[in-house]
Parts: C-alpha cells; structure tokens; sequence
C-alpha cells in the first residue's frame, strides 16, 4: 500500500531535539569523570536513534518503511530510559547505587527487548500487528505490556531518587525540581501516545522527548548538573579540616559534614532536621537578627580534656537579601592555643629577661659611677686630712655627702621602676600614677596628652613595658639634668605609628652627632636599645636654654621603623 506524504511541520520538535542532544552528548563526554556523565552521554545517543526515526518514520511514503521505523524507533527507548535511571544513580550515590550487579540486573529487559522486536515477526509477542489509520497504528502483544510496566517502573524510580537528591543536596534542588517537572510531562505524553488516548493532533511522544531534552540542556548548562563545580564543592565539604553544618532559616540543622560530626559528636542521621541548640548549647539564640556574621568561642570536654573551638556564624541571604540561613563553621583551635600560649609564655620570659638584663646594667653603671665618685673623693679628703687642710677637706666631704644623697635617690628610683609593673588599666594608667609621684617627690610639674585614636589601641605587653621604662628614664634624666620646672607627655597614633614626645623647659644639651656613647651619655643609649627592641626609633632635639625633646615612635604591626 502506498501513501502520499508532504512535509509536516511535526518533525521540528525531533530535530531540535537531536541536535541538542548532540551537543548535551559532546557536553557529557567532556566531562566524563565526573559521576553519571557515562550513562548519561548512552542516554544522548539511544536518544538521537530514538529521536531520529521518529523523524524517518514522518517522512516515509510506504506503510513498511513506516513500520520499520515505528520497530527502530521503539526498540532504543528501553534502553534510554534505563540509561537515564543510570544516570541518577551514579549521579546521586557514585559508585554505591549503580553498581556492576545493578547494571547487568537494568540491562537485562532492554536486551530482551531489542531482541523479541528484531524477531517480533516471528512470535508477534510484542505487536499482533500494524494499521494505518491516518497515521500508524501499533496493536500491543502480550509481551509488551510487560515492558511498559518496566518503563512505569523506572519513571517511578527516577522520581525517588530526585526527591531523594532534593532533599540530601540545597544546591541541587532547583535543577532537580526542573528535572522532575520534565519527567512528568514527558511520561504523559509518552504513555498517551502508547495507549492512545492522545489528545492532540500532533506526535506527542516527539514533543516530550524534545522538552526533556531541553530540560536536561538547561539543568546542566545553567546549573553546571553534571560540571566539575558540584563534585568540587562535595569533595571540599567532605575533606575541609573545618566542620561546616547548614541551618535554615528556623535554625534547624539542614546538613553538615564528617568533621562536624566529629567535633560536635553527634551522626549526621540524628542531628538532621533537629534544632541547633539540641547540638551545641552556646549557640546564640537569635543570630537571625544579627546584621553582620558572629564569631564566637567555646570549650568542650572531650574524653577526658577539654578541647577549644573557634564558632563563626556566618549568614544566608538570598537575592532579596533576607535571611534563609547560617552556615556555622567549627574548628578545633585546642593545639594552636596552646601554641600560642607557649609562646606569649617564652615571650615573657624572654622578655623579663631581657629587662632584668637591661635594668641590671643600668643599676651597675649608675652604682659605679657613685661607688668611682665616692671612691675618688674618699681618697682626696683622706690627703687633705694627712696635710692638716681641714677647710678643703670639709668642702670636699660635703660633695661626697651630696653624692651619696644623690646616689640614694637615684638607687630609690631604680629599685622602684623594677618594682613598677603594669596595672590593669595598662600603659596610661601605670604612667598615671608614676607621674602623681613623681610630681610629689621632685616639684616638677607633669602633664600628659593623648591624640584621639589612642584610646581604641590594643598594645602589645612587650611594647607597653619598653615604653613605660623609656618614659620612666626620660623623666629621670630631666629631674637630674634638665634642672626642669615642667615636662609634657603626648601620646599620637599616626600611619600605623604610636609616638610619644616629652617635652621639656630644663636647660637643655648639645645633642651629639652619631651614636651616643655609653660613657657619657649611658641613659640616653638605654633609651635607643629599649626602643630597638621594639623595632622603635628615638630621636633627641635639643640645644642649650631651649628645653629638650624626646620622641619615641614604634609600629603597630610589628615591623620596624624605618629612618
């Protein structure tokens, strides 16, 4: 029987559908070590055969080439759909779901299938017979219902496990929720077309296949389905040293990682679903109102000991910015604590030896100098006395007397400052109170001066010490040299700089050129090695009846001063 054929427009939806599952095909080859990307490249190409004769049979003029082509067309939809169950089950749980068992066990039916249509003239177990009626008719054999429940078993298969993935993966729900819609329409259309209870005058089964495939282009183009990305982030949420749980936006626990479970000692199976504070106690009880991310430590005992953790909230928004969610990363800070414990301590103590050091020498040299003094003047009045000279020998005993007075006062001062620690309102407060005294035992008036930002600094201990001994001989030097009536003290934070200026209205000095020796001028080369070792820089101005300055400047970030 021979039948007249024109073109119809019905056969677009097919090439369209090919040519996109050309390139989804390409696509997935490409990317074929990422799971799933293998069956789903068979399900692109038992696709294309399926899509193709479809378009053959349109355009055939003869009822057998259209029967030929409805048996071709028919036996690659089996193994497409069994393809796209693969697919999902390796995209899902690799290498767990869709085992070697599993793919022999799906394997089996297409097989069979392929082979009863190859030989379906033989037993006609899979069509009784063919008809055109308007268009062809295929009249269903025993067998085929069988294969058609198989088909219905898959497609309801392939829902359970996007629901599945849906509700295991936040980022793969939109594309999975695109890909169950598709699923569904395709379904329709397909079993209205085998039944025939089709209801449109056009090849429903070519137009769901084409919307499929358009689905599964958009899902991994759009939404990297089946790129590197997914699998990426898996793998990091799974290997990060850090546990990361996933809250929504009623602070239940959506999701969190091995190393989470760990740190917090709790199965990702019971903790799922369950409010955060079930799991960890010091979680805030309302992080949804805070603006900005939270951070926040906790202790935890732990066979045995206690182990340190470092809590950051972090917050969710989503296009509109409001708030979805936190995610909480926990890290185990117990051994870099107690590292840095151990080492602020070997800081101390390197430190305090370093002050014992400087305040010892200090002590020795200003001791020798009055001992030498002392020493010296004891052997001239003793001369003077030999030669009866009693007039000389009592100017000179006054001068030994006002030695040693001077001596005591500076011992007094020195045995003071060693004592003098930091107190708890830190570097101005302990400055404070030197300066109340030190106004009170000497009549020198002090005033002190800081620039705004200062307030808000966090100084390191070993800074605030060196400064506050740098300070201590500055004032020293002035009431014993300066011959001074007033000394100002600012403090000024500038480009990462803290500098202190104290100024004085004493006589003043001639400030030697290169460095000071340790002879003549030993405090103020104590000063320079105190702000050297802070990576500081002092600088000394001053000329005779001027008064003199002395700023001090160290960093704030623990480099050196340059210059």
């Amino acid at each position: 029987m021979s039948l007249q054929n024109a073109f119809t427009p019905h056969i677009w939806p097919s090439i369209i559908g090919i040519l996109v599952m050309i390139g989804l095909a390409v696509y997935s080859i490409r990317n074929r070590g990422v799971p799933g990307a293998i069956p789903f490249t068979f399900a692109c190409l038992f696709g294309i055969l399926w899509s193709l004769a479809l378009v053959l049979e349109a355009w055939a003029v003869d009822l057998e080439v259209m029967i030929f082509w409805r048996k071709f067309e028919v036996m690659w939809q089996l193994p497409s759909a069994t393809a796209i169950t693969c697919f999902l089950l390796e995209y899902a749980r690799p290498k767990r779901w869709l085992t070697r068992r599993n793919l022999v066990l799906l394997s089996i039916l297409p097989l069979l299938g392929i082979l009863l249509i190859l030989t379906n003239d033989f037993h006609h177990l899979f069509w009784t017979s063919f008809e055109f009626d308007g268009a062809l008719v295929a009249n269903l054999g025993p067998i085929a219902q069988v294969f058609l429940a198989y088909v219905y078993l898959l497609s309801f298969l392939n829902i359970v496990i996007l629901i599945w993935l849906f509700i295991r993966s936040q980022e793969n729900r939109l594309p999975v929720a695109i890909i169950v819609v598709g699923q569904i329409i395709l379904r329709y259309l397909y079993f209205s077309d085998v039944t025939g209870h089709a209801r449109f005058n056009f090849p429903q089964t070519a137009v769901g296949l084409a919307l499929i495939t358009l689905v599964y282009a958009v899902v991994l183009f759009r939404f990297r389905f089946l790129g590197p990305m997914t699998l990426a982030r898996q793998a990091v949420i799974e290997q990060i040293p850090i546990g990361m749980l996933v809250l929504d936006h009623q602070s239940q626990i959506n999701s969190l990682n091995p190393i989470a479970e760990h740190l917090l000692g709790v199965s990702a199976k019971k903790a799922n679903n369950k409010l955060i504070w079930d799991v960890l106690d010091v979680y805030p009880h309302d992080p949804m109102n805070a603006d900005q991310d939270l951070q926040l430590d906790y202790s935890r005992a732990t066979d045995g000991s206690v182990r340190d953790y470092q809590l950051d909230i972090i917050q969710l928004k989503d296009w509109r910015c409001d708030h979805v969610g936190q995610l909480l990363l926990v890290t185990d800070v117990t051994e870099e604590r107690k590292a840095q414990a151990k080492l602020l301590q070997q800081g101390r103590v390197l430190a305090t030896l370093q002050e014992r050091d400087l305040l010892a020498s200090e002590l020795h040299d200003d001791l020798a100098q009055v001992l030498a003094f002392i020493d010296t003047q004891g052997q001239t009045i003793q001369r003077l006395l030999k030669r009866g000279d009693l007039e000389t020998a009592d100017r000179y005993l006054e001068r030994l007397v006002e030695a040693a007075r001077g001596g005591e006062v500076d011992l007094r001062d020195t045995i003071h400052a060693m004592r003098q620690t930091l107190t708890e309102h830190g570097l101005i407060g302990t400055l404070e109170q030197h300066l109340k005294q030190f106004e009170q035992s000497y009549g020198i008036r002090t005033e002190l001066a800081r620039s705004d930002g200062f307030d808000d600094l966090v100084l390191d201990e070993m800074v605030e010490v060196q400064m506050l001994r740098i300070l201590q001989e500055a004032l020293t030097n002035i009431r014993k040299h300066a011959g001074a009536d007033q000394v100002s003290l600012k403090f000024d934070v500038n480009d990462h700089l803290l500098c202190v200026s104290i100024v004085d209205n004493g006589r003043g000095f001639d400030v030697p050129d290169g460095e000071i020796g340790r002879e003549k001028h030993f405090g103020l080369q104590m000063m320079r090695e105190r702000a050297a070792a802070i990576g500081g820089k002092i600088r000394f101005t001053s000329s005779r009846g001027i008064g003199t300055e002395i700023k001090v400047c160290v960093p704030l970030d623990g480099n050196r001063v340059i210059g």
